[in-house]
């Protein structure tokens, strides 16, 4: 599967159930922005970024390679929604305060989107980028998913993951970095159905499937019921999150 193919199947399950990105994360971005007339958000998917975006930005445009992602969008007045890649969006020179790219970089030709970024972000505007980490929730839990899942389908990430999980400490960002941002930090409190079903919607997960032929969040599921206790208690999970940031010169 390539990765257009990994984000369109199912793509009502990513509107379901991917978390959503922390407040203070936007509040951020907010504060260190020097004007707030347009964002874009690249990759969008069914828009978490964009819709949080548009709390600040009087005009959001949000793109995605994913004509079925765009499907289950999130409508907002101030979000316009427009099927593109990241390397070449159609949009005119120095039209953005912010560039925003959340779980996604990872997956772009970046130096080209970079240019890209580069050509419609307005002077001493800002590009941020982000993703989230494996999440953790009880050591005897999370040692159990480390074994049963997380190691089963490790074969199965795609390279662009690993630079993920590295925290993007590789990604060249094409501007001044901003240094010392705040540690933000997402927690959701998830029932054990809520978790397969954020499981799920792991590109690894869809990839060893169709090679394998069967879904390993199955077995998981069952291993976890034996130390869940009752399915539907909610426990409380955390995600660190890597973000990095930085200011195009003025």
């Amino acid at each position: 599967m390539d990765n257009v193919q990994t984000f369109s199947q199912g793509s009502e399950q990513y509107a379901k159930h991917r978390p959503q990105y922390p407040e203070e994360l936007f509040s951020y971005l907010n504060e260190i922005a020097d004007e707030h007339k347009s964002a874009w958000d690249c990759a969008t998917g069914n828009g978490q970024a964009a819709l949080s975006c548009a709390k600040y930005f009087d005009r959001v445009e949000a793109t995605d390679i994913s004509a079925e992602q765009l499907q289950h969008r999130a409508i907002h007045p101030r979000i316009n929604y427009i099927i593109s890649t990241a390397e070449h969006p159609p949009f005119h020179h120095d039209s953005f305060d912010l560039v925003v790219s959340a779980t996604a970089v990872h997956w772009f030709d970046q130096p080209q989107f970079f240019r890209e970024v580069d050509r419609v972000l307005r002077p001493s505007g800002i590009l941020a980028i982000w993703a989230y980490g494996f999440f953790a929730i009880e050591p005897e839990m999370d040692k159990l998913i480390a074994k049963e899942f997380i190691e089963p389908i490790d074969p199965f990430w795609a390279s662009g993951n690993r630079q993920m999980f590295n925290g993007y400490r590789d990604v060249a960002l094409p501007f001044d970095e901003i240094r010392d941002p705040p540690t933000f930090e997402m927690r959701i409190e998830w029932n054990l159905e809520q978790l397969l079903a954020f499981l799920r919607t792991w590109s690894a997960v869809k990839r060893y499937e169709v090679e394998l032929g069967h879904d390993p969040v199955d077995r998981l599921k069952t291993k976890l019921e034996t130390v869940w206790n009752e399915p539907e208690e909610v426990k409380v999970m955390k995600m660190p999150v890597f973000f990095r940031a930085s200011r195009k010169s003025a």
